[in-house]
């Protein structure tokens, strides 16, 4: 389990800095288009293209924004502390699925296994806090009973 915990937290990395070069390179792109526009006889069509460009680059910079605040939170993320109840960082199996707790980034798949991401703040994520294994929770009318904290 504890391999697979350190693949799930490498995936994340990696998706976290392939998501930052893919918004640093659309801001770029706009900033160039942006720049690279040039002022012709029909002015509406240049500032409507320029404000175009400008929403593009502000929606590049807030996913770039969010990337780093997400590397940010990994980087906190207490991974390597044992616990037996579930914090952030840990990584937990139940009867129904794979879960790494502290970053809200979706399924992660781990040698052909999928691993969720899911942060503290979200209601599975609140449910499994502070549990331990054997517990069982129940969420929208599924249990899922704890088997293993990492």
């Amino acid at each position: 389990m504890e391999t697979i915990k350190k693949e799930v937290i490498k995936a994340i990395e990696k998706e976290l800095e392939e998501r930052l070069a893919i918004s640093t390179q659309t801001y770029n792109d706009a900033l160039e288009s942006r720049n690279n526009d040039t002022k012709s006889s029909a002015g509406d069509k240049y500032e409507t293209s320029r404000a175009m460009m400008q929403q593009e680059m502000d929606n590049a910079e807030a996913r770039i924004h969010q990337v780093k605040v997400f590397k940010n939170e990994l980087n906190r993320l207490p991974v390597e502390e044992k616990s037996d109840i579930i914090i952030s960082g840990s990584f937990v199996e139940t009867d129904l699925g794979l879960y790494f707790i502290g970053l809200s980034l979706g399924k992660v798949e781990i040698q052909n296994q999928i691993v969720y991401a899911i942060s503290t703040a979200s209601p599975l994520g609140k449910m499994l806090l502070h549990k331990k294994v054997g517990d069982e929770i129940n969420l929208n009318n599924t249990k899922q009973f704890i088997k293993s904290i990492n």
